[in-house]
């Protein structure tokens, strides 16, 4: 990759953010007007309409909702999708889907090690488009930076929900026409915020770019947690646009078994008899997926609805994510936990993001390892039920 043609590009994390203002009052009255309200039977841009925007509303209708400032809706916007609403428990704070969408007062508590590009993803960027490139063959290629409901966690609080930093077509004309001039880059994969946030004319539009340019790409792909978010996005059109513009893969973000609903399958159904093939990516989230129980049933109800457990990331030190953040040795006590007690093709990689533009690595406990026994080099490998074997004839001469 030319380093010479990248130039970091400044967000301004610290300018205050004019939200959008809400124009709809809220349409719940109570917890039970939200249960009737039938997500199914309507247009997802009128669900989305509906969505939750502040700690006022959803103390409308939910029990125990804490009060926050106004500052905390400017960090990262609040939004909380009707369909997202009906699977988090009345009552209950330490509710899965309550954790990880609604707002805290805490999120204003930045940790020492916490930034704003804590992946180093600004200076990656090539000067006048939207593209990561951090990888020698493959970009990340920012669409859109407004999403379907806002997670807590966001990895890029710096600039999702931020109308100062609303990506441009001029960007991404701009950004097409690097991967024009870049015939090394052989996988694209779409992001923002939610590419699916846009209208299905607009994601055809950008996507059929893309192909008109780079009609040799070996894969397309598009990250969403919209399926998880909104299962209606997912319509017999979208899946017609991915499969015309050869979309290689779709990956989205369930984090507990909850998320997957009977409305989630019937809808991932549909990108799977497109040929989309599915992947997911979890984060891990304290007191959401960090026990071995949760991450087995997880695994597992993931792939028999044919989505690939991809990654499962430790948690990005974005600004105010500390009190989400699961261990190093609780990670590998996960990571032991499901292996050899789940099916193989359920096993996904466990990744730290490293700091400052590393990128993803591994991590995994040593099942084989060289250790040093009576003063001899042994290898001894060990299985998921901790019994060992000496394995040292595979070291060779």
């Amino acid at each position: 990759m030319p380093h010479a043609a990248i130039k970091a590009k400044q967000y301004t994390p610290d300018t205050s953010l004019r939200l959008v203002k809400n124009t709809k009052e809220n349409k719940f009255s109570d917890y039970q007007s939200l249960m009737d309200f039938d997500v199914a039977s309507r247009p997802w841009r009128e669900t989305l309409a509906y969505s939750f925007k502040t700690d006022k509303q959803l103390a409308e209708v939910f029990n125990n909702i804490n009060p926050v400032d106004d500052q905390v809706h400017k960090v990262i916007a609040t939004r909380i999708t009707p369909y997202l609403a009906q699977l988090m428990d009345k009552d209950d704070q330490d509710c899965p889907i309550r954790i990880q969408y609604v707002p805290e007062q805490n999120e204003m508590e930045a940790a020492p090690q916490e930034m704003g590009d804590q992946l180093g993803e600004d200076a990656m960027m090539p000067e006048g488009t939207s593209i990561v490139h951090r990888y020698p063959n493959r970009v990340l290629f920012l669409v859109h930076n407004i999403c379907g409901a806002y997670c807590r966690h966001c990895t890029r609080k710096r600039m999702v929900s931020d109308p100062l930093n609303v990506i441009s077509m001029d960007q991404i004309r701009k950004s097409v026409e690097y991967l024009r001039e870049h015939p090394e880059v052989q996988d694209v994969l779409l992001s923002g915020g939610d590419p699916l946030l846009l209208t299905d004319d607009k994601l055809d539009q950008i996507l059929s770019m893309i192909r008109e340019a780079r009609a040799d790409l070996k894969i397309l792909r598009i990250g969403s947690r919209l399926p998880a978010q909104l299962p209606t996005r997912i319509t017999p059109k979208l899946c017609q646009i991915l499969a015309t513009n050869r979309v290689t893969l779709l990956n989205t973000q369930v984090n507990h078994p909850k998320e997957i609903t009977p409305l989630f399958k019937e809808h991932m159904a549909m990108l799977r008899t497109s040929g989309i093939m599915l992947g997911n990516q979890s984060v891990l989230i304290k007191g959401v997926n960090d026990s071995v129980e949760v991450m087995r049933d997880l695994v597992m109800e993931l792939i028999s609805n044919g989505i690939r457990p991809y990654y499962v990331y430790s948690m990005d030190p974005a600004p105010g994510n500390s009190k989400f953040q699961v261990s190093y040795d609780r990670m590998l006590e996960i990571y032991h936990g499901i292996r050899g007690w789940v099916s193989g093709p359920a096993i996904p990689t466990f990744i730290v993001d490293g700091i400052s533009g590393l990128g993803k690595m591994p991590v995994q406990p040593e099942y084989v390892s060289k250790q040093e026994l009576d003063g001899e080099t042994k290898l001894i490998a060990t299985n998921f039920e901790g019994r060992s074997t000496d394995m040292t004839f595979l070291l060779g001469e």
